[in-house]
């Protein structure tokens, strides 16, 4: 199996999983989508600024360019439609690096500057980071949806797989 499309697919789903995701949290009145829970970044709106944020943060590192990034505010991003955007400019970057990915690049070691500290780690594991720390928080918010008595549509691997190939037909 090429190790490159496979990074590529992982970055499929995260889109198809934070589409999803998104719009379920678009027909959240703002109460909801601040409502404070005691798990992971404590709040709906909380955990996509933070799951837009580190997908900024990790292109940048790919791209070597971390210095002075950091995790953006909830305040920065208010609403549904600025973190939209704030994805779709990090997607960008995404697109542009992703369509140029060998396995050269995969195995190249990239540095994470964070809170006065180098964290070293391959591209590959960078670029695998980023969808598998959606998954994580994405259950958080799926708990939070779940205590509202809400529910997010499916965000299995194999659920999009399935979607894909339909698709596809």
């Amino acid at each position: 199996m090429d190790p490159c499309l496979s990074c590529r697919d992982a970055h499929a789903w995260l889109r198809w999983l934070t589409g999803r995701t998104i719009d379920a949290c678009a027909a959240l009145s703002p109460e909801e989508l601040r409502r404070e829970f005691p798990i992971g970044i404590g709040s709906i709106h909380g955990t996509l600024v933070h799951l837009a944020g580190a997908e900024r943060v990790w292109i940048a590192v790919l791209e070597n360019d971390d210095a002075g990034v950091v995790m953006p505010q909830a305040s920065a991003l208010p609403d549904i439609d600025s973190i939209r955007a704030h994805l779709a400019a990090s997607r960008t970057r995404w697109d542009a690096y992703l369509a140029r990915l060998t396995p050269a690049e995969l195995g190249r070691v990239v540095e994470r500057h964070r809170d006065g500290r180098v964290f070293r780690q391959t591209a590959g594991d960078a670029i695998m980071q980023v969808p598998t720390h959606a998954l994580y928080h994405n259950a958080q918010i799926s708990f939070m949806f779940r205590s509202m008595g809400h529910s997010l549509p499916d965000s299995a691997w194999i659920a999009w797989g399935r979607e894909r190939l339909t698709h596809a037909s």
